[in-house]
């Protein structure tokens, strides 16, 4: 099997990533995963793991857990979604990819296991098989630690069955309200589903209702439970165009003068949870996290599509914000980092978003908007997302632009040289424009 056949492969199970009329728990089948992990001699089980749910953040958290733990030189996994590019992006060791020729042998034996009539009338999904695939190659490169990200929820996720007695908690917001709660307070509810028994809790900064849910889950649960916020405090100091710096005390140590790439008040933030998960590591696993190693590991932390720059002239940003609560914090992220005269908006959503949400933070702050769609089948219509700029603000100018290389190409001839160019609103926007981008 070519790495080609072994995608396409993956392609023909259902992906509820491209989808939005779907059933929630009931599309969502652990005893399914705990079969199809059995198959492959329960991999899991191999190694010491940490789990991350929420709302916001949990890709960024993952990553900087991730370069934290391999400054120790430990064989490090990490398992995020969606990519970006490229499929391999979602199984890394050591922040490596799993290479094109791993990747079709583990498809390869998935599909022999697959092949019969028992798991032809009840097939997983693509997530899950992908899951699946990284707790066996994780198992295959002998990782001592391994980062999982949540998909959806967190309760009846398919990483949900690793052994994790490391648990992180990003903040929780209003996100995919028809299936996971129509309240801040029901949707930790199922982000909470991550915590299983006596882990160690590392919670972000939460809001007050959110914040008595988890700590009522972690009670229940005989788990520890640290906060951001609480028992682990920040303070800002520097940041630039490229940078930040920052204090963190915390209950396992004080950390001065930390530097991060990665920009935002909400990066910190998400850095601070991050420093608490590794030495939960340490607390739970009996795994020295040093403090060099924290020092480097978040120095050394890199995330694409979340504020990247990917040209200077003019000077164009990324970032995968899809909610209200992610654009709001994106907002005040540029202009904190950024000068610019002008901004210039590229702006795709997925049709389950909250337009009306994302529009109030980020209308304000742009000169013009130029609507577009990725290449998902979620994606809402470019004239759909024009029609309601126009409606919501009649004076902003709004142009269409339905493929996401030519929305950037039109961006780039409309911005002046101290113009400022942000694609946003969508990851699977992001991942298309930064694909042209890479191409060109």
């Amino acid at each position: 099997m070519t790495y080609r056949e072994a995608v396409e492969y993956l392609d023909s199970f259902i992906n509820y990533e491209r989808m939005t009329d779907w059933e929630y728990p009931e599309a969502f089948k652990l005893d399914r995963m705990r079969s199809l992990v059995k198959e492959l001699g329960n991999p899991q089980n191999a190694y010491e793991s940490a789990i991350i749910a929420g709302s916001k953040g949990k890709g960024s958290t993952a990553a900087i857990l991730s370069s934290i733990l391999r400054m120790e030189n430990w064989r490090v996994g990490l398992y995020t979604s969606p990519h970006l590019v490229d499929i391999r992006e979602r199984i890394q060791v050591n922040g490596l990819p799993i290479n094109e020729i791993r990747f079709a042998e583990h498809v390869l034996h998935l599909k022999e296991i697959l092949d019969v009539p028992s798991w032809k009338k009840n097939p997983p999904t693509y997530f899950e098989i992908l899951t699946a695939m990284a707790f066996a190659y994780f198992k295959e490169m002998k990782a001592q630690a391994v980062v999982l990200e949540v998909g959806l929820g967190g309760l009846f996720d398919s990483t949900n069955i690793a052994p994790s007695r490391v648990v992180g908690l990003t903040p929780i917001s209003l996100e995919h309200t028809d299936k996971l709660g129509r309240t801040p307070a029901k949707i930790a509810v199922q982000k909470c589903g991550v915590i299983k028994g006596r882990e160690l809790v590392v919670s972000g900064a939460q809001e007050p209702e959110v914040d008595d849910v988890i700590r009522r889950a972690a009670a229940e649960k005989d788990a520890e439970l640290i906060r951001v916020g609480r028992e682990i405090r920040i303070f800002e100091r520097e940041f630039g165009e490229n940078f930040q710096r920052f204090d963190a005390r915390t209950p396992f140590g004080n950390y001065f003068n930390l530097e991060i790439g990665l920009l935002g008040v909400h990066q910190i933030e998400n850095a601070a949870c991050a420093i608490g998960l590794a030495k939960a590591f340490e607390k739970k696993c009996r795994m020295k996290v040093s403090d060099s190693a924290v020092r480097q590991g978040v120095l050394d932390a890199r995330w694409p599509g979340r504020l990247e720059k990917i040209e200077d002239c003019p000077r164009v940003i990324l970032d995968g914000a899809q909610n209200p609560a992610s654009a709001k914090r994106l907002a005040a992220a540029l202009k904190r980092h950024f000068s610019y005269e002008r901004l210039v908006l590229v702006l795709g959503v997925s049709a389950d978003k909250d337009l009306e949400g994302i529009l109030t933070e980020l209308l304000p702050e742009c000169s013009c908007v130029i609507a577009a769609q990725a290449e998902n089948p979620r994606a809402l219509p470019a004239r759909e997302l024009a029609e309601a700029v126009r409606h919501r603000d009649s004076s902003r100018e709004v142009m269409v632009c339905e493929r996401a290389p030519e929305a950037l190409e039109k961006a780039k001839s409309l911005a002046c040289p101290g113009d400022l160019i942000l694609v946003t609103g969508s990851l699977f926007l992001v991942g298309d424009v930064k694909k042209h981008a890479e191409a060109v």
